[in-house]
Order: structure tokens, then C-alpha cells, then sequence
């Protein structure tokens, strides 16, 4: 199944290269330009920068990268069903489905974070590191166990097939016996997204140090999210498809 996953993914990939790029480059321009910004204006502490990174990733994984996710997948869709897609047409639509798939988003996160969450907070208000220790285990293994059975949550808004708690009950059904196949395909595509993003990345810190490193790392930093963040989406949408295949060849049999 990775294999096949893995593929199908990049066979998509290859086919809407051009448009799901430029798509995902314009979707991020506004955030690059934005954090590029304040990075500029307000001085270069380590605070500052903490705080920085904090709005950048809260943006990007509320809003950005999720917008880019919609339309990516919808283009998939559209190429599968008609044989063509432009990442144009499916902007409206994405916004449409922005807050649905962020919520359903936040409810993967919940359930991983929950039962952990609750046992650190206890630890730290009884002052007792046994349980935050205890606290921190359990958060990675919900992680672990949790992130691979509900890593198609979202799709399944994208597809409508489902939202919201139907949406993590229908990941939860399809994954349900392909626990460590979903894990190697998702291992796979962070390797690759991850292969290209240290390639891209590493020109910008070829910049001389200071601002004109902190431009190139953001322009590079653009590029680097424009050019993974369509091989997670698609990958992610061919892994719904194929366990979704396999649970309907099951009710066939």
C-alpha cells in the first residue's frame, strides 16, 4: 500500500505541478510577506524572534496551509473526475470548506492532546514530575497512536464525505487494520516534503548574515512550502482513496 500511496501521489504531483505551485506559492505569499515584515521592523531578540515563529506557525496551520490543502485536493478531485483542474476555480470553494476542515483539524488535535493534556496539568499543579513525565509519555504515544488512525480526518471534509466528529470516525474506520501501512505512508511523504524543504532552505542561509539572510530565508521558505505542501496533500488524498478502496473491496467480499 505505500508503494502504491507513494506513487499515485507523485504520478499526481507530476501532472499538476505548475498549478498546484503557483497555487500553494500564492496562498503563502501573503503570511511570507506579512512575517517578513514585522521581522524587519521590530528588533532581532530572541523573544522577538520566538514570538514571530509562534504567529507564523499558528497562521499557517489555521489558515494557510490548510487553504492550500483544500485547493490541492479539490484540483486532485477535479483532475480525476474531468481529466483537467485549475487551481483558480477552486479558491471559492476552499474558503467555503475553511472552517470546517480547521475545526475538524482541531479535533484531531483535541483527542490526541486530551488525556495528556489533563495529566501534565495535574503534575504541574501538584508539583509532581512523576506525572508530568507519565504526562509527556502519554502524549506521545496519543500522537503516535492517534495522529495515524485520524491523519485522513480532514480529507474526508475536502471529498464531503464527512466533517466535524463524523469526519474522525470515518478516519478511524478506514485506517482500522492498516494502522502501520497509513504510519509508513505518512513517514514517507515527511521524508520526502522534508528531503525538499532542507534542499531549498539551505540556499536562503547562503545569504550573508542579517537581513539579507532573513529575505532569503523567507523567499526560500516560500518556494520550500510552495513545492511540499502539494506532495503532503496529495499523498494524504491517495491514502483516503486507497483505504477507502480497500474498505469497500472488504464489504464486497
Amino acid at each position: 500500500m505505500v508503494g502504491q500511496v507513494i506513487r499515485e501521489a507523485l504520478g499526481l504531483y507530476r501532472r499538476l505541478f505548475r498549478s498546484l505551485v503557483v497555487a500553494s506559492f500564492l496562498i503563502f505569499l501573503p503570511l511570507t510577506i506579512a512575517m517578513l515584515a514585522l521581522q524587519l521592523a521590530v528588533p532581532d531578540t530572541t523573544r522577538t524572534q520566538q514570538s514571530l515563529a509562534i504567529i507564523d506557525a499558528v497562521g499557517s496551520v489555521l489558515l494557510f496551509a490548510p487553504l492550500a490543502s483544500i485547493v490541492i485536493i479539490r484540483c486532485a478531485i477535479a483532475a480525476e473526475q474531468t481529466g483537467s483542474a485549475r487551481a483558480r476555480k477552486e479558491v471559492g470553494p476552499a474558503f467555503a470548506l475553511l472552517v470546517p476542515y480547521v475545526v475538524t483539524q482541531l479535533l484531531v488535535l483535541l483527542v490526541i492532546v486530551a488525556l495528556p493534556g489533563l495529566l501534565i496539568a495535574a503534575g504541574y499543579a501538584t508539583g509532581s514530575p512523576t506525572i508530568m513525565t507519565m504526562g509527556v509519555g502519554v502524549l506521545l504515544a496519543s500522537a503516535l497512536l492517534n495522529g495515524v488512525r485520524l491523519t485522513v480526518a480532514t480529507v474526508a471534509v475536502v471529498t464531503g464525505d464527512a466533517r466535524n466528529a463524523l469526519a474522525l470516525r470515518r478516519s478511524a474506520g478506514l485506517t482500522r487494520g492498516n494502522w502501520l501501512r497509513t504510519l509508513g505512508v505518512l513517514v514517507a511523504l515527511t521524508l520526502i516534503a522534508l528531503v525538499i524543504a532542507l534542499t531549498v532552505s539551505s540556499v536562503g542561509l547562503a545569504f550573508p548574515s542579517g537581513r539579507a539572510q532573513d529575505v532569503g530565508t523567507s523567499i526560500f521558505g516560500l518556494i520550500g512550502n510552495a513545492l511540499t505542501v502539494p506532495i503532503v496533500a496529495l499523498g494524504s488524498y491517495r491514502l483516503y482513496r486507497v483505504l477507502e478502496a480497500q474498505a469497500s473491496a472488504r464489504r464486497a467480499a
